[in-house]
């Protein structure tokens, strides 16, 4: 038997009103086509729902147990209905996030506030990976969107530039350095270099690397780390001197300096990226890319250090 949602919940307002006038101005219909698909349910169930007389309309024993059961089922039908068409606008399910630590003090914060003030109903489950076991993630579908600091050769996924933050240079206190307010990149020749690569190519430290070559000098490099966070602990030690994201020098390490950076008249950046698989992205991920460039459009890692 096909079941046709519109009987029952005809059904449903004549078993609560037991009256077919009253049933047919509720529903905004005459009461011929509502005494119709009342006698077409109960010839599709084969049985009587109503006793009907000139004067009154009673349920039947077999129309109380149905009515008793009805109309939670259509309750719980109406909300799948309402939950499947928030859905499909993007305004409930859940979204698998991959981040490096690099970020936990940049953009980030504001970008998990704006969207879960926004899209309440969407869980954002945070993984963090580096930028390999990202990519890793994205390929088998355990993440939907990773924010990553450099490009990969991989043409199964889409990259977009959210952001070109701010570079700072990071050494210990004993520098010379830590003495200006700002560092040429040139300034930086002859000075050991700590480098971040992980497992990652290409990586953001071989883009500082890269820079410093187009600046005519080859960094002689001491120390390897996976990360920038290990980065910056190894220079507060005065290991070497690193380059890393502005907003990392609100890590607060013991005797890490921080001074801005640049490269004749420019600024070095470093990017982020929002990587995603090839395709039509699924709501919740489209709700994230928006609210993504809206915060990064707007975000400053603030006051910098020097």
């Amino acid at each position: 038997m096909s079941i046709n949602l519109n009987l029952f919940e005809t059904f449903l307002v004549v078993a609560q009103e037991l009256h077919f006038g009253r049933a047919a101005r509720r529903l905004n219909r005459s009461q011929s086509p509502i005494s119709r698909q009342i006698s077409q349910l109960e010839h599709e169930l084969g049985f009587e729902l109503f006793r009907r007389s000139t004067q009154s309309v009673a349920l039947t024993h077999a129309g109380q147990v149905l009515l008793k059961e009805i109309a939670p089922a259509l309750e719980k039908v109406h909300e799948a209905v309402r939950l499947a068409r928030r859905a499909s606008q993007g305004e409930v399910g859940s979204l698998a996030l991959g981040i490096n630590p690099s970020i936990m003090f940049g953009v980030l914060p504001g970008l998990l506030e704006q969207f879960r003030a926004r899209h309440p109903d969407i869980t954002i489950k945070m993984h963090m990976r580096s930028k390999f076991e990202q990519l890793q993630a994205l390929r088998n579908g355990s993440l939907d969107v990773a924010l990553v600091r450099s490009l990969s050769q991989d043409a199964e996924f889409c990259y977009e530039l959210l952001l070109s933050e701010p570079m700072v240079v990071a050494m210990g206190p004993k520098n010379p350095l830590g003495a200006k307010t700002e560092i040429q990149l040139s300034d930086l020749k002859g000075y050991g270099f700590i480098t971040y690569t992980g497992q990652s190519q290409m990586s953001a430290s071989d883009l500082i690397l890269a820079a410093c070559h187009q600046t005519g000098f080859a960094p002689r490099i001491v120390q390897e780390t996976d990360d920038m966070q290990s980065a910056a602990a190894m220079a507060a030690l005065d290991v070497g001197v690193t380059l890393i994201a502005a907003s990392l020098h609100k890590l607060g390490l013991a005797g890490l300096v921080c001074r801005p950076v640049v490269a004749g008249n420019a600024r070095l950046t470093v990017p982020l990226y929002a990587a995603y698989r090839r395709g039509i992205p699924e709501p919740p991920l489209s709700k994230f890319l928006e609210i993504a460039r809206q915060v990064c459009r707007a975000w400053s890692p603030g006051s910098l250090p020097g």
